[in-house]
């Protein structure tokens, strides 16, 4: 069946032709390939410890991020608790999973596949969302389709208007929709798979326990095989297999050993490290890679992976939540959603208590605030920011100045 026929009830098929932009079936079914040949998809990736990490590692942190709903009333912020928005998003979206699962899978998705989709389940009388529904692409491929200049997702042979699908892409040409950065990286992620392949390969089939016993004299074929076998197995030791071959006219024993060529290449695996590095824009020393890092300025890489890793995801989630999931009385009174990004910035107790007592006596925070942040319980009179009776503003002292040239002349 057509795209035509498919959107006949709901489209004028008159004005336009539907055209597709992506289909995750496609995508995920075929993967990439390097160039000699190694087939490259979310499987193979994962087999490499760095890329695995790597994910982990960036869908557990934006994963964990507190999400919030506020309004924004003149100059102030309300967090709006209450809302229903808020116990999806910080909670639970769906009956299946908590909002902690629901947020990482989507990334993983983004990552992985390209783009992740959840579909907008909606209260029929209100309006307002009642679920948020995470689509497995692997068994529901999702169809993205522009009609009359306006999006829509085509999966589970039914069509959903944009309003109503979450969707967050990754590396996009169109803007629309993303493009799995495996698909990008086949080449550097297909080294990778190779040398790791060649280490177990030569491990097992090579590795220290190879060697070649020379004999001065010919020896006939089926002796060569028996001699082999017999030194090996007394070579053998703790379930170790130590292969011998057997060579005439000549003598002596050779130990094989790795060769500089073969080395240089198993040492692939250490700047396979640092592509993925690249490519997920994840900092070395969170890949576990610590050569030649300098723990002074270990603060300052956490800071730069939640910037450059975290927060453009977080920023991308925040608008998709914004434009979807309020209505637009709801938007024009300054509702949005906000993910914390301070709770990954969290140092030792010494620098935290330093930030904190500066802010106070700032009076940027009330000491009742700086509890709350702290989860623990308010405390009566502490509810009033602080004022250093040092910083006065220009008003005051020319005042203080009037009050005092007053006095003086009495």
């Amino acid at each position: 069946m057509d795209l035509a026929t498919t959107f006949q009830p709901l489209f004028n098929l008159r004005s336009s032709q539907p055209t597709t932009l992506s289909s995750s079936w496609f995508s995920g079914l075929f993967g990439a390939t390097s160039k000699n040949g190694i087939p490259i998809n979310t499987n193979s990736a994962l087999t490499l410890s760095a890329f695995y990490n790597g994910i982990e590692i960036i869908t557990n942190d934006f994963a964990k991020l507190p999400k919030a709903v506020f309004q924004k009333q003149d100059k102030n912020r309300i967090k709006k608790t209450d809302h229903p928005v808020q116990y999806l998003i910080g909670t639970k979206p769906n009956q299946y999973m908590t909002a902690i699962m629901f947020h990482k899978t989507i990334l993983q998705h983004a990552l992985l596949k390209g783009n992740g989709y959840a579909e907008i389940i909606r209260n029929n009388y209100t309006s307002q969302p009642s679920a948020i529904q995470l689509i497995d692409q692997d068994k529901t491929p999702v169809e993205v389709v522009k009609f009359n200049d306006k999006l829509f997702y085509k999966f589970n042979n039914k069509v959903v208007p944009a309003d109503n699908m979450l969707h967050l892409p990754g590396f996009s040409f169109n803007g629309i929709t993303g493009i799995s950065v495996i698909t990008h990286a086949a080449q550097s992620l297909g080294i990778a798979l190779s040398s790791q392949e060649f280490g177990t390969e030569y491990y097992v089939n090579k590795g220290i326990g190879m060697g070649v016993v020379t004999a001065a004299q010919p020896m006939d074929p089926d002796a060569k095989i028996r001699y082999g076998k017999a030194m090996g197995e007394a070579l053998s030791s703790n379930g170790s297999s130590f292969k011998v071959a057997v060579a005439d006219e000549a003598k002596g024993f050779t130990h094989l050993r790795i060769s500089p060529q073969e080395a240089e290449f198993l040492a692939t695996n250490k700047f396979g490290i640092e592509d993925v590095a690249r490519w997920l824009n994840v900092p070395l020393h969170k890949l576990k890679s610590t050569e030649n890092i300098n723990n002074s300025i270990t603060e300052q890489l956490e800071i730069a992976h939640v910037a450059d890793s975290i927060v453009p995801w977080a920023l991308k989630m925040e608008a998709e939540y914004k434009a979807k999931l309020f209505t637009s009385l709801e938007l024009k009174n300054g509702y949005y959603v906000k993910f914390n990004e301070a709770a990954l910035l969290r140092a030792d107790k010494k620098t935290q208590s330093e930030f904190w007592s500066k802010l106070i006596y700032a009076g940027v925070y009330t000491r009742n605030e700086v509890r709350g942040l702290l989860e623990m319980n308010q405390l009566d009179g502490l509810d009033e920011p602080l004022t250093p009776v040092n910083t006065q503003l220009m008003e005051q002292i020319e005042l203080q100045l009037k009050l005092l040239k007053n006095t003086s002349n009495e």
